[in-house]
């Protein structure tokens, strides 16, 4: 059977994982790979996924969930096993924990010769929600899956060293995220002397928006706003909540954006993080930030540069005084994230090591089809 293209696997579709996944599928397809995505949705999935991703890419449904459960898992394991199978891709690349596992036992039983590629997107064992005993079994779940071969791809270099020290993977590469620098809007000056402060993202523990509140507490005044662009921060069961918060609730991606561009300021309040998306943004349009000291948030933030690292919401609320006091620092730190992030997390280069790291297969069987002037393909046909 002709093997070709390559099968995303995902159980995280929504959030950064969503923009990731679609940057790689739509430039791949653009360059006339055959790119198909199983995948499962999730309550932040947006209901619009499939006008987000190039006509050609193949959208395939397989229900994965989030939390270990071995009736619901071995289910899911079957599905995956049978879609490679019919797609018998060059290569199967995984995001996120629960196809991290699965698709390395799936790939292994249906197409062993693939080249298989796994990106965590954020360890589960640095989840902050879970019990220590949770944690310890979802990096034993992380080190037998090791066992079934692929390289490891961090997105962070933190997240590297964590996966070298506690997961001894073999075979482990670094490749940054990345994102379209040039639909990211620049950040706009503003001339009503106010200081707007904010937060990208869904309302989680992960995220740790009670922090992001506790700032607004500690700092809101006439001339401070603080903005939560996303979902559920207006829901939260907080008092705190009735503070100079304001919530934009759930909006397209190009309208985030637009928000963003209007922060003087802007912070990250995660508990645990891969390569955070969002902060890349905001770096790229221009804007300091100021970030907990976890892993991704410590890599995207050069600390006193473009922005601040800190290790507790007092901390935090130090350096936003710091920058909200202080008009020309945050130009400065902010047309210095600007340049900074626009080179080094450029999605152009970015998917040139993807394109490397994906090896040569696919070019070589793009070369073949092309020789005969057809290119097989698992139908392309989107299940929703």
């Amino acid at each position: 059977m002709h093997m070709k293209g390559v099968v995303h696997i995902t159980e995280a579709f929504g959030g950064g994982v969503l923009s990731m996944l679609t940057q790689l599928s739509n430039r791949s397809a653009a360059a006339g790979v055959e790119v198909t995505v199983l995948y499962s949705l999730r309550g932040e999935t947006p209901k619009n996924f499939a006008n987000l991703f190039h006509p050609t890419v193949n959208l395939i449904h397989v229900s994965m969930f989030r939390e270990v459960n071995f009736k619901k898992d071995w289910v899911s394991l079957w599905e995956l096993i049978k879609n490679l199978r019919r797609c018998n891709p060059a290569v199967v690349h995984l995001h996120s924990s629960k196809a991290g596992v699965l698709g390395r036992v799936a790939a292994r039983i249906a197409t062993p010769s693939a080249k298989v590629l796994y990106s965590p997107h954020g360890l589960s064992f640095l989840r902050r929600d879970v019990s220590p005993s949770r944690q310890l079994a979802y990096l034993i779940f992380e080190r037998m899956a090791e066992r079934m071969g692929g390289t490891i791809v961090a997105c962070s270099n933190s997240e590297f060293r964590e996966i070298k020290e506690k997961v001894h993977a073999r075979d482990i590469a670094l490749i940054e995220n990345g994102v379209n620098v040039a639909e990211i809007p620049v950040r706009r000056a503003r001339d009503d002397g106010k200081v707007v402060i904010g937060m990208s993202g869904r309302a989680s523990f992960q995220k740790n928006h009670e922090a992001f509140a506790s700032l607004a507490n500690m700092m809101h005044s006439p001339t401070v706003t603080f903005l939560w662009i996303g979902g559920n921060m207006a829901e939260v069961p907080d008092p705190r909540r009735n503070l100079a918060i304001s919530c934009s609730g759930w909006v397209t991606r190009a309208r985030a954006l637009e928000l963003m561009s209007e922060l003087d300021i802007y912070v990250q309040t995660s508990r645990w993080e891969g390569m955070p998306l969002a902060v890349i943004e905001a770096q790229v349009a221009g804007i300091p930030a100021v970030v907990t000291d976890v892993v991704g948030n410590r890599d995207a933030v050069l600390h006193g540069v473009t922005g601040f690292v800190a290790s507790s919401t007092e901390e935090m609320a130090k350096y936003v005084a710091i920058l909200r006091d202080d008009w020309q620092l945050r130009k400065r730190m902010g047309a210095a994230a600007r340049q900074s992030a626009s080179l080094r997390f450029s999605m152009d280069a970015i998917f040139r090591e993807w394109l490397a790291l994906y090896d040569l297969a696919v070019e070589k069987q793009l070369r073949a089809a092309k020789d005969v002037n057809q290119v097989g393909s698992c139908n392309v046909t989107r299940e929703f």
